[in-house]
């Protein structure tokens, strides 16, 4: 009997340690850094996989130290997923001085569904006898509540809140992951920028419902595009593109007045 008695201590000891590390998130564990004044928070637009993304660039043209501004992308992430990730980073605390906060996410559920519906990007989502009308329609609005829910969530945790539009992609770039053939054609690029408007529509109408300012990358199209050194591939930046999008967000944030007072500095 005492035998028995422990082992169900050891059991009822172990149970609560085996919750804790079987709970699947990688933020669980982090430790909270005050020093984080700005979350970049996105998927591979805000990771890479340039060799300098726009986050440590940004940070350059603010004038901030190192550890105030922390790149939280995460490549080939969906706004459901991202909604998810976000909700943790806040329940879990790991920003606890942070007060602006930087979304750039929604492409890769762009590329999902035309890996499910249109793989060589054959279909204008702009033409009258369009196929997929009702599909693209569930997605563009599910795109939507997820923004505007991430931007909620930041408000709510007293983050400042700006979400990013995405730019336009450019045709006979010899790197092209997202299709079969490694190449965009300009008939595909034309149809791929009708979705990034749609897109953009999108963002732009989760940002207002949810209340934030919108940081319209779509706005400086022209200038991105005029130049294939601003791409990484057909639809990344390079460390040049990057260093234009950063000057871009820089002069927004300031003109909105972003800059928090350093924590720790004088």
């Amino acid at each position: 009997m005492k035998l028995d008695r422990k082992r169900i201590v050891s059991s009822l000891l172990i149970l609560p340690i085996l919750l804790i590390t079987s709970c699947g998130s990688d933020n669980a564990f982090r430790i909270p850094d005050p020093n984080v004044l700005y979350v970049a928070f996105g998927d591979s637009t805000t990771a890479g996989p340039s060799e300098r993304d726009y986050p440590d660039i940004l940070r350059e043209k603010l004038q901030q130290p190192p550890e105030t501004i922390s790149n939280e992308g995460h490549g080939g992430e969906t706004t459901e997923e991202g909604l998810d990730r976000l909700g943790e980073l806040i329940e879990f605390g790991i920003f606890p001085n942070a007060e602006v906060f930087i979304y750039w996410e929604g492409g890769n559920d762009i590329n999902e569904f035309l890996a499910d519906h249109d793989r060589l990007m054959l279909f204008s989502p702009e033409d009258p006898d369009y196929p997929f009308t009702n599909s693209l329609s569930n997605l563009l609005r599910d795109i939507t509540t997820n923004i505007r829910d991430a931007v909620r969530l930041a408000r709510g945790a007293g983050w400042e809140v700006h979400v990013a539009t995405f730019f336009p992609i450019v045709a006979n770039f010899g790197q092209c992951p997202a299709l079969p053939l490694d190449i965009i054609l300009p008939g595909q690029a034309i149809n791929a920028n009708a979705y990034i408007r749609l897109l953009n529509d999108s963002i732009r109408s989760a940002a207002a419902t949810g209340g934030a300012n919108v940081l319209d990358v779509s706005s400086i199209g022209d200038l991105l595009t005029a130049d294939g050194a601003n791409y990484f591939n057909c639809n990344h930046l390079s460390a040049v593109g990057n260093e234009i999008v950063a000057q871009f967000f820089a002069d927004e944030l300031l003109a909105a007045g972003s800059l928090p007072p350093l924590v720790g500095w004088e």
